[in-house]
């Protein structure tokens, strides 16, 4: 009787292992599909937000050589929604809802868009927009500390701001 009540002891903790298991794996292919996700809608609306922006506005961006497009309405519009869409990107990784690749992909751009002369200079009229969210307020600030590159593979430092 003692060798059935092993058995049956081992077939009970091997099962619950298996279980176990099957929870952990179900969990971790949930949280990639999230990821995923999360990752195709924010880049919908970036790409939707790119194509309001005025034309020269996007060329100041990549091109430091050109001239400020004039400030206007739309394009503190289009400023305003873009730094919306990257403080809810900051708030998703820093409340850890996107895995630490996908943040990566989504500050590199950022980094140059924050650092871009236009981006600056609308910053200053869009700041107090972001005063109910401070950690992202102080990472604009932080990252237009630093100096400007246009060059991506110089947007990578040692010192993360996130």
């Amino acid at each position: 009787m003692a060798t059935y009540e092993l058995l049956m002891l081992a077939a009970t903790i091997i099962t619950a292992l298996g279980g176990v298991g099957f929870v952990v794996v179900m969990v971790q292919t949930y949280k990639g599909q999230m990821n995923a996700q999360i990752f195709t809608e924010l880049n919908q609306r970036y790409d939707d937000i790119a194509k309001e922006f005025p034309q020269d506005a996007w060329e100041s961006r990549f091109n430091l050589e050109t001239v400020l497009p004039p400030a206007s309405q739309q394009l503190t519009l289009c400023a305003l929604r873009y730094l919306n869409l990257s403080s809810e990107e900051f708030y998703l990784y820093k409340n850890k809802y996107v895995r630490r690749n996908v943040w990566k992909i989504w500050e590199g751009e950022m980094l140059r868009t924050l650092r871009s002369p236009l981006f600056r200079r609308e910053w200053k009229t869009l700041a107090s927009e972001f005063v109910s969210y401070p950690a992202f307020l102080q990472y604009v600030e932080a990252v237009q500390k630093t100096s400007h590159s246009n060059d991506p593979r110089n947007i990578k430092s040692k010192k993360t701001f996130a």
